[in-house]
């Protein structure tokens, strides 16, 4: 086999479909940190820490089989947070929802529930908190030693700030010690390391938004596809397109200039004027990712179309297609995923790795021309039922193991493992050899 397991972890009760990736035991070695959230309010119930290898570290709160699966990202980073050279995670606690507003599956509107008390929605199967028409109390973030889960402090945020947040320099400390956190599709704020809200915007910021310092002054500016914000909350420009960006990404070309991708009913490039400088419809676009991942140009850019069935695209960054594959129908119609790995080292160009391609179909790795070179399938431990096995899963890519390749992270509310590349890394044949070494 062309993949090597090497790691499969029992999670017992603690599977998630939330896994984030960081050396959380101060060894210098990356580990993982499952987090486990209620399915109806999205509410982080529980953080477990472990080894790529499986070995508890520590845990905080109460695991559940019942707690594994997300439909939304959550609120949680790990991340050397105080700069101290020892990692920090940090997660938001939701204010009191005492309006809620609910997305009732089984009569596909939304409704309000009244509640008094935070986790008073918990359990309710069938049913998925969005936000709500009132608030009580603030929002809290909560930052954690990584090595023991023990909390080093806390601060309050604006109450519908709990959907999910990334760290950026806009305070120009030169360094991401500052926040952008949003809501899930109203709202959006600017917050210092301090805890101090810097800015406030209102708009639909889609799923997550990308920052990079675009102008060179020192700060980041935050692209959320729909608009672009400066540091200061300025916004800079707002697209006319109405729905929501589904991802989004950020590349700056060899000249130094930037180009802004966004997908959300087609796929657009932009640059960071606003101006738009191609775009293709697509039914429903999802993820757009940019990379090298062909000998023929610097950069491309790949998309997921979410179509039944599903398709993934790789455009060059003048907008032309040179490819689309038909994946297998997505087990939900709306989960197959995209990024980019590392796979095969060197200078050789990078994979694209794609997941929720149908029940049970093992995630793919594709070449530059649209070809499966690799397969990785979910592996369970032997407890596991017929059921288990047939549950959802996402996938991850980090450098694990400190070589010149990226390791695949397969991780569900019912099981974990690891894959790596197992070929040889192909490199230049060596020459001039001698004993005599220095020269």
């Amino acid at each position: 086999m062309s993949v090597h397991l090497v790691s499969l972890i029992d999670v017992k009760d603690f599977g998630a479909e939330t896994v984030r990736v960081g050396d959380l035991n101060a060894d210098g070695a990356p580990d993982l940190l499952f987090v486990q959230s209620d399915p109806c309010t999205r509410e982080i119930t529980c953080l477990t820490a472990a080894t790529i290898l499986g070995e508890i570290l520590w845990q905080s709160g109460t695991p559940s089989p019942d707690n594994g699966t997300i439909y939304a990202d959550l609120p949680i980073q790990v991340y050397d947070w105080d700069g101290d050279g020892v990692n920090e995670v940090l997660w938001i606690e939701q204010a009191i929802y005492a309006e809620s507003l609910v997305w009732d599956y089984a009569a596909g509107r939304q409704v309000v529930m009244h509640t008094t008390k935070r986790g008073e929605l918990r359990g309710r199967k069938g049913f998925a908190q969005e936000g709500a028409k009132r608030y009580e109390g603030d929002a809290i973030m909560h930052v954690l030693d990584a090595r023991n889960g023990r909390e080093k402090h806390s601060f309050p945020l604006p109450a519908p700030a709990d959907d999910c947040f990334l760290f950026a320099d806009l305070t120009g400390r030169g360094r991401r010690q500052d926040l952008v956190v949003k809501d899930r599709y109203w709202n959006m704020w600017g917050v210092s390391h301090e805890g101090k809200v810097l800015w406030h915007w209102p708009g639909n910021p889609g799923h997550f938004p990308a920052v990079a310092d675009l102008d060179g002054d020192g700060r980041d500016e935050v692209f959320v596809g729909l608009a672009l914000i400066d540091h200061d909350g300025r916004e800079l420009f707002r697209s006319d397109v109405q729905e929501h960006q589904d991802a989004v990404y950020l590349w700056r070309m060899a000249d130094g200039s930037w180009r802004l991708f966004t997908v959300d009913v087609g796929i657009r490039c932009l640059l960071p004027d606003g101006t738009e400088l191609w775009r293709h419809p697509l039914k429903h676009a999802q993820h757009v990712v940019v990379g090298r991942f062909r000998n023929d140009a610097p950069a491309h850019a790949a998309a997921i179309d979410r179509t039944q069935p599903d398709s993934l695209l790789l455009y060059d960054l003048d907008g032309r297609e040179l490819w689309r594959r038909e994946i297998p129908e997505a087990r939900a119609g709306w989960c197959a995923g995209l990024v980019g790995i590392d796979w095969f080292g060197g200078d050789a160009p990078n994979g694209m790795l794609v997941y929720g391609r149908g029940a049970g179909q093992p995630v793919a790795i594709h070449d530059g021309d649209g070809e499966i070179v690799d397969t990785c399938p979910m592996l369970y431990t032997p407890d596991r039922t017929e059921e288990d096995r047939k549950r959802g899963f996402y996938c991850y890519r980090a450098n694990l193991w400190g070589g010149s390749r990226e390791e695949v992270i397969l991780f569900g509310s019912r099981g974990a493992c690891i894959y790596a590349n197992a070929r040889p890394l192909a490199i230049p044949t060596l020459y001039n050899n001698t004993l005599y070494p220095g020269m």
